[in-house]
């Protein structure tokens, strides 16, 4: 993909976007190339999961319903009953069949919302550019934005830690993909230690 078609694909993108989360959606953008160049993964690759990783965002819980009967997505229970954790897949469905973007852009829209264990490389950089992108501002974060550049698995458990810590403290219960997620990471980085 060219610069032309990304600037095709920005312009279609933001459409689908409430007016205010353009801005975190550049950011993310942006953030994700220039992790992309750190970690040596294909940065329009990156530019287009960040592009469009947002995409059913804005869409409320009856129509991330309809998205998953349309596109043939099984939502698990927690997703069932939130938007929030809904849009990452209904965003990966959209990123492939109103898109066309390829499936490893497409998995990365789908695990940035929760993570899985044992992500590719372009799903960490999706996952860690979401969080730390410059928009964004919260207890914490200066850390992983240090650990993004020096060590990307250290920087997503610090940032899986975040999250879970916040959502305890909301009540929210958290995903299992993310309890899984930081527990893999958690003993990668061990054993890279030994």
């Amino acid at each position: 993909m060219n610069d032309s078609e990304l600037e095709r694909l920005r312009a279609e993108a933001y459409t689908m976007l409430k007016p205010s989360r353009i801005a975190h959606v550049r950011g993310c953008e942006e953030e994700a190339a220039r992790l992309a160049a750190r970690w040596g993964a294909d940065e329009t690759d990156a530019r287009m999961a960040a592009i469009v990783h947002d995409c059913t965002k804005k869409e409320p819980i009856e129509r991330q319903h309809e998205l998953c009967r349309e596109y043939g997505i099984t939502p698990d229970a927690e997703e069932e009953k939130s938007a929030a954790l809904l849009h990452s897949k209904t965003g990966a469905a959209v990123a492939k069949n109103v898109f066309g973007l390829p499936d490893r852009v497409c998995e990365a829209v789908k695990w940035h919302t929760t993570g899985k264990p044992d992500m590719s490389l372009l799903e960490k950089i999706i996952y860690l550019a979401d969080f730390i992108e410059p928009t964004r501002s919260f207890d914490g974060l200066d850390r992983v934005r240090l650990l993004a550049y020096e060590d990307i698995d250290r920087a997503i458990a610090e940032a899986m830690r975040l999250s879970l810590e916040n959502m305890g403290e909301r009540g929210i219960e958290p995903h299992k993909n993310t309890v899984e997620a930081l527990a893999f990471l958690t003993e990668k980085i061990k054993d890279r230690t030994k």
